[in-house]
């Protein structure tokens, strides 16, 4: 999994490039990716973990995730600043004769980003660069259902579990988390998301994920987690990555963001409701981090601090947050 010789042969028999130096990267869940230099220029390499995503077992994952890089494309190819992936023979999703599955794609210089510390130019490059992709996005057909939809009966099954594995792993701050949650989601009328537009989304649209070079964006990266669902979603989890320091919005930061969003999505883009947004990105995102399984995975822990922090803002504001945030 860590070798990557299987990969350089199989790039230098596939594209005709030969691989000249190769640093492996940091960060990624189990997955392992490289920086490949060749003639041609650096590439960015991914291995799908065999553990994680069990491609060879599953068929239809990999057919979506070979679907996301195929939409990644288009929206490089459409001027969002996002990689190109390599394609052979109409596929985006490569094997190895050893069994590696993986991607190949264009390198993307840039500056990792600090949640909440993005200026505001950088914050209008990116919500630029999210409005075209939401735009181009709505033009791709979509599956006959979107992959979630914020379901009552559904949320409250996941956050029984969610309770119950922390009463038994004695997880006293997890259940107060999970106790809290409850109580705010009690209050909500789920009704609020039926006019919800579905579509494609990046749904990891978060600080880890952005590269910028002086005042602009240069690239969003890894569109693993693309799905069809509610693209607003990506709105909630890019303002709260953006804007949210020190317990508090930067609201200038915020307003440059939402008016480059409105000024790229389209004439005929969906009314935008930041606190509808809001509201249905803790719906979804207080399940999988206010739980006792995130705080003992090594991989998730180091994430799981900032995540928190914004979803128990999204809690300390509840009520006030269509005051603060619909009229930026």
């Amino acid at each position: 999994m860590t070798d990557p010789q299987p990969l350089i042969a199989d790039i230098r028999t596939r594209f005709g490039r030969v691989v000249t130096d190769v640093r492996v990267l940091p960060q990624g869940w189990l997955n392992v990716k490289w920086r490949m230099d060749s003639a041609e220029g650096p590439m960015f390499v991914k291995s799908y973990h065999p553990e994680r995503y069990k491609l060879h077992a599953k068929p239809d994952r990999r057919r979506a995730i070979a679907r996301t890089l195929e939409l990644q494309h288009g929206l490089h190819a459409a001027g969002v600043p996002c990689p190109g992936v390599y394609r052979h023979r109409e596929a985006y999703l490569h094997e190895t004769p050893c069994g590696m599955i993986y991607n190949a794609m264009d390198w993307t210089e840039g500056q990792s980003v600090v949640a909440g510390s993005m200026s505001e130019a950088q914050c209008r490059s990116l919500g630029a660069a999210t409005g075209r992709m939401h735009r181009w996005l709505r033009s791709r057909a979509l599956p006959n259902k979107p992959v979630w939809t914020p379901d009552p009966s559904a949320y409250w099954l996941g956050w029984t579990a969610n309770r119950e594995a922390a009463e038994r792993a004695g997880d006293e701050l997890a259940l107060q988390w999970i106790e809290r949650s409850g109580r705010i989601v009690s209050s909500l009328d789920f009704a609020c998301f039926e006019d919800c537009p579905s579509g494609w989304l990046h749904w990891d649209l978060w600080a880890d994920n952005l590269l910028v070079d002086g005042d602009r964006l240069s690239g969003i990266v890894d569109f693993d987690r693309m799905a069809a669902a509610y693209p607003e979603i990506d709105v909630a989890r890019a303002l709260l990555s953006v804007g949210l320091q020190d317990g508090g919005l930067r609201a200038n930061a915020a307003r440059a963001f939402l008016a480059a969003y409105r000024a790229t999505a389209g004439p005929d883009a969906p009314r935008l409701v930041v606190s509808r947004a809001l509201r249905l990105l803790y719906v979804i995102e207080s399940l999988w981090w206010l739980r006792t399984e995130v705080r003992r995975e090594g991989e998730l822990r180091s994430l799981l601090r900032r995540f928190v922090d914004e979803l128990h803002w999204i809690e300390d504001n509840w009520e006030a947050i269509p005051d603060q945030v619909d009229g930026l």
